[in-house]
């Protein structure tokens, strides 16, 4: 008997089948790792098991009892949860009311019981490392990758038999998976079977006993970890192999002429301290370090997001100074965010307001929108970057992951920007949507544009750059160009400055 078995699982949204007739069985104990590309139908099968969405055809048995379309509240009694890319944590609520929520430690059943949750919520916490966190803070106060640790460790019940996680390391640092990883190794030694799933191929590899792929709501087929490799589930995805050549483009000439962009001494009072760099007409410039090195912040203060306190920036051989959002969009400079559903989108709104409105001037017709030219534009867009929709009408939030963020890339490059930041360009998407924003990149590089990458991969950084920076601590630690843009040496530069910084303090 199967612990967990799916058979012939169909899921239909509207016109389109989002799962086709998959089957799938999961083992007690084991880590089941299903990968695809974004729109493959991922997400539907992990909610489908959580009773958050229907299915519309199939059947579910768990330990020989069939729980078909089971709501939420039952599959909990069972032993079933999930934790979601999106994190459902409560800001005002502290971390041990959110880790316990329906299950909270009472005084007799008036009155919740804070000693006792906090307790349990410090022992919870501390087996992801975690002991340093106050049980009492509210989740308002913590960094994106604790809350989503805690999103985590809100799926693993007493009663726990089956965890389902989606994108679990997306917003982690490598520590943070470390700890993940081990916990999950644990989880399957005391009979506990995970449903991993994740873009992360490397990490796929690593911690999963089987992998299964789908492609377009199907499933190609299911390997055991030592039948796979990268190349080979790279194949079984998009149905070829994909290419890790570093673009090979004609040198940016950097000897005639100023820069589109200098910043010089430019400082944020914080995060970002004394940073000096340009970038040039048609360059890709890729900047790299941990996480909270201070990369995000400098964006936003070229981009208006913060305050630039000292220093000075420099834009087509203008000073800038009080910049807003809205004045580095006139000026012809865009910011593409690192969370996309947060600050990037309007996700309950259709799809051509998320795309024009960056520059309605470019629709309006006097005083009112011209619809039918937003259409067109729209469409010749979502045409060049391959968005997948069935309507115009259609919310942000119904797309998928990957075509979420060509959408956020659409919104950017419609505002015509002769300076590109792209903060993240590809997290949480998956290695073909990766290859379509990778050759856009390049290609909007070759017609002039400007453009500044930072990016948590190295291997992203190296395929794309003409020049790297390397961002530690808010100062620039190391420059990169020519063969010497290579992960070993950029990896080496940023690590061995964090351990510097780490005996000087």
């Amino acid at each position: 008997m199967d612990f967990l078995r799916i058979e012939g699982l169909t899921k239909r949204f509207g016109g389109v089948l989002a799962l086709d007739g998959v089957d799938l069985t999961v083992e007690r104990g084991e880590i089941h790792s299903v990968v695809g590309e974004n729109g493959a139908g991922k997400s539907t099968f992990l909610k489908i098991l959580s009773g958050i969405l229907k299915s519309d055809g199939g059947e579910v048995s768990f330990e020989g009892k069939r729980i078909t379309n089971e709501d939420p509240g039952r599959l909990f009694e069972l032993g079933i949860s999930a934790a979601f890319q999106e994190t459902s944590l409560f800001d005002n609520l502290s971390v041990a009311e959110n880790l316990f929520l329906g299950r909270l430690h009472m005084h007799r059943g008036a009155a919740i019981n804070r000693k006792k949750s906090a307790s349990a919520a410090r022992g919870a916490l501390a087996s992801l490392g975690l002991q340093d966190i106050d049980p009492g803070m509210k989740v308002a106060q913590l960094p994106a990758d604790t809350r989503q640790m805690l999103e985590i460790l809100k799926s693993v019940k007493p009663n726990a038999k089956v965890i389902s996680l989606d994108e679990p390391t997306a917003s982690l640092t490598r520590e943070g998976v470390r700890l993940l990883f081990r916990l999950l190794g644990r989880l399957r030694e005391s009979g506990v079977s995970v449903l991993y799933v994740s873009h992360h191929l490397d990490e796929v590899i690593e911690i999963s006993d089987r992998i299964t792929v789908f492609r377009d709501g199907r499933k190609v087929g299911t390997i055991a970890r030592r039948e796979a490799t990268e190349g080979r589930l790279h194949e079984m995805m998009i149905g070829r192999a994909v290419s890790h050549e570093r673009a090979r483009r004609k040198s940016v000439e950097r000897s005639v002429g100023e820069p589109i962009l200098r910043v010089e001494g430019a400082g944020d009072g914080d995060r970002v301290r004394d940073v000096s760099f340009d970038v040039h007409k048609g360059e890709i410039l890729g900047i790299t370090g941990l996480v909270g090195a201070g990369r995000s912040e400098l964006a936003w203060m070229i981009f208006g997001l913060s305050r630039m306190r000292s220093g000075r920036i420099t834009y087509q051989g203008k000073g800038l100074s009080k910049i807003t959002p809205s004045s580095a969009i006139r000026e012809g400079i865009f910011y593409l965010p690192e969370e996309r559903r947060v600050m990037g989108l309007f996700l309950d709104q259709n799809l051509l307001v998320n795309t024009t409105i960056s520059r309605l001037d470019k629709v309006k017709s006097g005083p009112v929108i011209d619809f039918p030219k937003e259409k067109t534009l729209a469409a010749r867009l979502f045409e060049r970057l391959g968005v997948r929709y069935s309507s115009f009408e259609q919310t942000a939030l119904s797309l998928s992951g990957g075509n979420q963020q060509k959408l956020l890339l659409g919104k950017c490059l419609f505002a015509e920007p002769k300076l590109l930041i792209l903060d993240e360009p590809t997290k949480g998407i998956d290695v073909g949507s990766k290859e379509e924003i990778y050759g856009l990149i390049l290609s909007l590089a070759g017609e002039g544009m400007s453009v500044l990458v930072i990016s948590s991969e190295v291997e992203e950084i190296v395929l794309l750059s003409d020049r790297v920076l390397v961002v530690s601590e808010g100062k620039i630690s190391g420059v990169f160009t020519g063969d010497d843009i290579n992960v070993h040496t950029i990896t080496a530069c940023y690590l061995k400055t964090a351990r510097d910084e780490e005996r000087g303090a």
